[in-house]
Formats: C-alpha cells, structure tokens, sequence
C-alpha cells in the first residue's frame, strides 16, 4: 500500500484473522475491519498509530487486544458477540464508543475513559443504569433497546454534561422515573417511547406524556425524534408551575396516568378544545410581548427575561384551569 495513506480498509474480505501488518501499513491512523468473519483481534496492537478502529459486524466475544492502541479516540465494536465491556483502562484519549447491538448487561470498566463524550450501548442486555458521574464530558448516551427497568439513582449517576440520552424500547413501567433526570440542565434530546410506562395497549389510559417529560427537562426540545412544539411547552410549563407535574412520586403511576389522561389528552385528530385554544391565546400574547421586549432590548441594551421566566409570567397571568 501507499506509505502516506493513512487509513487501511479490509472490510468485508471474509477474514477469518487479522495478520500483521506490513511496515507501512502499521502506520496507518484508521483501520476498517467490518463484514468480516474475525473472532478475535489478534495482531491489532502492530497498528500502533491507530486513533480509528471500526470492527462493526463479525464474531467477536472478547475486547481484548485494543487496550495496547494508546492513541485510540475512535472505537466502533457494534453488532458482535461481545458479553463485557474490558481492556479499555489504558485508552485516556477515546472519545467516542460504539458497543451497540452485542450481549452486555452491565456499563462497567470506563473509570479511566474520562474523555469520552460519545457512548453508545444501545441493542444489548442492560438491565440499569451504573454510576457514570466520572463521565465528565459525555453528551450522547444511547441506550435504547435494552432491558432496563427503571431509573434508580440517575440522578447521582448521570453527569449534568449529556445533551442526548435515548431509553425507549426497554422496561421502564412507571414515567415517573423520569423525575431522576431533571438535574440535566443541558439535554435537549431524549427518547422514551416504546416503554411500558407510555405504551397505550389493552385497558392503559390514553394521555400524552410529552409535556410531562419537557416539565422535569425543562430545555429538552426533542423527543422521540419529534421536535417540541410551542403548545406542548406551554402545556408543560402549566403542569410544572401550576398543575401537579412534580407532585407525583415513583409508585405512582396509575395516579399519573389517570391525572395526565385529563390535563394532557390523547386529542388526535378531534377540533381544537378550549384548553388548546386559550393555550394558543396565550401563546400569542407571550410572542407579542417577547416582540416588545426584544425592541425595548435593542433601545435600551438591556437583557432579555429568560424564555422560561417569559412564559410563567405569561401562564400564571393568562391561564387555562386544565383539570
């Protein structure tokens, strides 16, 4: 190969074991070894300038063999076999993981990734959330399409970083856990659907949970993939300043489900109702008077109220009774 390539694609060659590199090619910085037939990586610490490593798609059990990769910051091992999260202690500079699609069922043995700001584990076995506070400078968690059935003390081990953390398709069957998460301030992501707790099957009372997701993370601005709407930030702001959004606990979902299937309807197609449409009034008067308090600001260069503070101001002058 070329000496100043820099990366050394071998995916989907039907390797059954990586051989050693020749000398140019143990210099390479990014190594493609995805679509193969690989059981284990042997040889992989003969790349010793490798800052990318990508094995999606083969038969791997173990992690084993890419601790020695010191300069490692990218590490794609999706969709393999492996059972344990290991060998990654000497990896201080990975920043982004991929374990997605394999069999873990415990987050473990990250203490020295302190850099890492991309972890995905979602498609495994994982039960609960362990204490990932050390993780300082994580933004994105996925964790989708696992096993985990509630929140327990996530709100010691989350860190306040995350902006993106995905829990839909797993266990979770009271939404009031999601009052574990209101001390991240700085997500504006997060997906839930897809657990018993919102799930409108069988004799579940339909309601729509959105507006209470946004009332504990007040600055989440996606959900479910779907971007939050004005109307339901004002529904949320309701439930949070005036309703009970807070008032329930965990334990007490039938209770939630009951009270949110009367403020926060399941509407579907039906006309626009009362509720919605002092809502929308509302909605109007707050953008009228954030109009008027951006021209005041650009007179006078004085600072703005925050959006939050606007719409209590405007909720608790203008609002509906909701239930």
């Amino acid at each position: 190969m070329d000496p100043v390539e820099e990366t050394l694609d071998l995916s989907n060659k039907k390797l059954k074991k990586l051989n050693k590199p020749t000398p140019a090619e143990s210099q390479v910085t990014t190594l493609i070894l995805d679509d193969n037939e690989l059981l284990r990586l042997d040889s992989i610490d003969s790349f010793t300038k490798l800052q990318k490593l990508t094995a999606v798609r083969n038969q791997l059990l173990r992690m084993y063999g890419v601790g020695r990769l010191h300069s490692l910051h990218t590490l794609n091992l999706s969709h393999n076999g492996i059972l344990t999260i290991e060998g990654l202690k000497d990896l201080v500079n990975l920043r982004w993981l991929c374990l997605a699609g394999n069999s873990i069922k415990t987050i473990e043995h990250l203490n020295t990734n302190t850099k890492l700001e991309y972890l995905d584990l979602s498609e495994n076995s994982i039960s609960y959330v362990s204490d990932l506070s050390y993780l300082k400078n994580l933004k994105e968690l996925y964790l989708h399409k696992n096993k985990i059935n509630h929140l327990g003390q996530c709100d010691r081990f989350l860190p306040a970083s995350l902006t993106t953390l995905t829990l839909s398709n797993n266990n979770i069957a009271d939404l009031n856990e999601i009052s574990r998460l209101a001390h991240l301030v700085n997500l504006n992501k997060i997906s839930i659907a897809n657990n018993p707790c919102v799930n409108m099957t069988g004799n579940n009372i339909g309601f729509d949970y959105r507006p209470f997701v946004i009332n504990w993370c007040l600055n989440v601005r996606v959900i479910d993939d779907y971007v939050v709407d004005p109307i339901e930030s004002l529904r949320a702001e309701w439930l949070y300043s005036q309703g009970r959004g807070r008032h329930f606990r965990v334990g007490d979902q039938r209770e939630l489900t009951q009270y949110l299937a009367t403020v926060c309807p399941l509407t579907g197609e039906k006309l626009e109702t009362e509720e919605d449409r002092k809502l929308r009034l509302i909605l109007s008067k707050a953008q009228h008077h954030q109009q008027q308090l951006r021209q005041q600001s650009s007179a006078n260069v004085t600072p703005n109220p925050s959006p939050l503070s606007r719409k209590k101001l405007q909720a608790n002058k203008h609002s509906p009774r909701l239930g």
